[in-house]
């Protein structure tokens, strides 16, 4: 379904931001709210593709 995955930490420091890219130029979203902020350099993009929930995209007009 998706071909891409970008992992954006957001401004908060608290809550993670993924953008799913569509082969037909859809784009989807998902978020994570976290306890504790972090850092970009702490944050591990593959770990958050990989908690990325197939029931839990939606989609951005």
């Amino acid at each position: 379904m998706l071909e891409q995955i970008d992992v954006v930490l957001a401004e908060n420091g608290r809550t993670i931001v993924l953008y799913g890219y569509g082969k037909d130029d859809a784009l989807w979203m998902q978020s994570f709210d976290l306890p504790d902020p972090i850092k970009e350099e702490n944050l591990d993009h593959q770990q958050w593709r990989a908690a990325a929930r197939p029931e839990a995209w939606r989609a951005i007009p």
